[in-house]
């Protein structure tokens, strides 16, 4: 009795910070509810959600320096064959995920056929959404940025010269007067967002320099593998408000709730094919890779990520939870943290299968209830641009959204069809970003199953760890020597 006791304790104490969390989303819903009832201003819902805003920023805090600091040490301890291999087996899983994601949301959406039953009156939009071309040379900027220190704060975007003017648009068999938005010129602006991407490539390839110089680098080598353990350090203590930031950022997003019933009713079948969509990967493809690569139980590897889970969807985005993925990762799961430092943080840059599936989805939705054609040549076209289009979706909350705008004006569709698709934005963002994760984890088993050998190589032949442990080493000796001629000097005048 006394050790099952015991078991029961250990058990706890080891699931204590998902318990906790868990509990803490269940609070936060309550919270919203009853707020939500209360018609709240704007001056509650900030006050609901400013503990989880506090918390979004202790963990924001520590995202950039721990990119940096473990990309280095990650991509300085293997041979550029091995940060080669490594780099091409996890950008081809990335990319396969998101076409796969594409191709689902758009079967669905296709069988489905959501949009049906949700005719519904078109809004105006007064946003300029970029034009598809500017997605693909943003990204090649950001990719290589000019300057990196401002790169962990800002990002360039290109930003357009616009006029105004009055058309008629035809929607659903009624003439429409909308204003539309007519492109004069454009310009390169600066987007108060980290570029994760840039830092990302410009941290390897320090890192593959570091490996390069051998000895030379070792002190740079050095003080980021430091900084890297230290980091972690700091964030195993933040973790511990997460509880409480869940708490408060689920109350803020339930409160702030509108027109609930209306909505649903509304977009039921939308959000049912999105939901089945998210679940085909998270249930079915997400487990069966799993134990395929690894012959071990998937549901109890996805457990130990539980935490990050809940940071996701509390956060909508994955980048949020990098710190609490390398945590779990490499301490549970005992992977390569050379695998895991470059992998997470480049699947958090790019890794968009959910946001594909929603892509895919809503496009195609929005091309239904506004009685236009879909055949083959539409759907291949909606595939092939949400594909590349997914690379440059930032890691933020609402960025899917604005990619479907984009992709509905290179279709020649209105985006003004798909204003009212921001009613659940709030509930669709947070299950998309976990599907995003739960691809993105695997991603991580996936690379190192796949690059095994060339790892195995690397520890061999990679000598940077033992040269550390050789300096470190000689330093003990010589104070040792030092010692022991200190204590012989203290003999020989005693003797005297």
């Amino acid at each position: 009795m006394a050790v099952g006791k015991e078991k029961c304790l250990e058990i706890l104490k080891a699931n204590l910070l998902v318990l906790l969390t868990l509990v803490g989303a269940a609070v936060g819903f309550i919270i919203g509810v009853v707020v939500r009832n209360t018609n709240p201003t704007d001056s509650t819902l900030m006050w609901v959600g400013i503990l989880g805003e506090i918390y979004l920023n202790m963990l924001k805090m520590m995202i950039v320096p721990l990119i940096v600091a473990s990309v280095i040490t990650g991509t300085a301890t293997l041979d550029p064959k091995s940060n080669g291999k490594i780099s091409l087996v996890s950008l081809g899983y990335i990319m396969s995920t998101n076409f796969l994601g594409c191709l689902v949301g758009s079967i669905l959406c296709v069988i489905i056929r959501p949009g049906e039953i949700a005719k519904t009156e078109v809004k105006a939009l007064n946003s300029v959404p970029l034009e598809t071309e500017d997605i693909f040379a943003d990204l090649l900027r950001n990719i290589f940025p000019d300057n990196l220190i401002s790169a962990t704060f800002r990002k360039t975007i290109t930003s357009y010269d616009t006029e105004k003017y009055k058309a008629n648009v035809t929607i659903n068999g009624t003439i429409v007067e909308v204003i539309k938005t007519m492109v004069t010129g454009k310009d390169l602006s600066i987007a108060n967002s980290t570029n994760i991407l840039g830092i990302l490539i410009a941290s390897a390839v320090f890192g593959i320099a570091t490996a390069s110089t051998k000895e030379i680098g070792q002190p740079f080598f050095k003080f980021f593998y430091a900084a890297t353990e230290i980091i972690l350090v700091i964030l195993g203590k933040l973790i511990w408000f997460t509880p409480i930031g869940v708490a408060s950022l689920i109350g803020k997003t339930i409160g702030g709730t509108k027109n609930l019933e209306d909505d649903f009713s509304r977009l039921g079948l939308y959000i049912a094919t999105q939901m089945i969509g998210y679940l085909l990967f998270m249930i079915v493809a997400v487990p069966l890779t799993y134990f395929i690569l690894m012959r071990m139980n998937p549901f109890k590897f996805l457990f130990t990520v539980i935490h990050a889970f809940i940071i996701v969807f509390a956060t909508s985005s994955t980048a949020i939870a990098i710190p609490e993925s390398i945590r779990q990762l490499e301490g549970p799961n005992k992977l390569d943290r050379r695998v895991t430092r470059f992998v997470i943080p480049l699947c958090a840059a790019i890794g968009r299968c959910g946001s594909c599936i929603y892509i895919s989805i809503s496009c195609l939705f929005v091309m239904q209830i506004t009685d236009q054609e879909v055949d083959a040549a539409s759907v291949i076209l909606v595939i092939i641009l949400t594909t590349f289009s997914s690379l440059a979706i930032p890691s933020v909350t609402g960025a899917s959204l604005i990619t479907v705008i984009i992709l509905l004006t290179a279709l020649n569709i209105p985006p003004e069809a798909a204003a009212f698709l921001y009613s659940f934005e709030w509930f669709l963002d947070r299950m998309r970003s976990i599907t995003n994760y739960s691809v993105q984890v695997t991603c991580v088993v996936f690379t190192q199953r796949m690059c095994l050998s060339s790892l195995k190589t690397c520890n061999k032949d990679d000598k940077t760890l033992d040269v550390l442990n050789e300096k470190e080493n000689g330093i003990q000796i010589a104070e040792m020597v030092d010692d022991e001629k200190s204590l012989s000097e203290e003999t020989f005048n005693q003797r005297l």
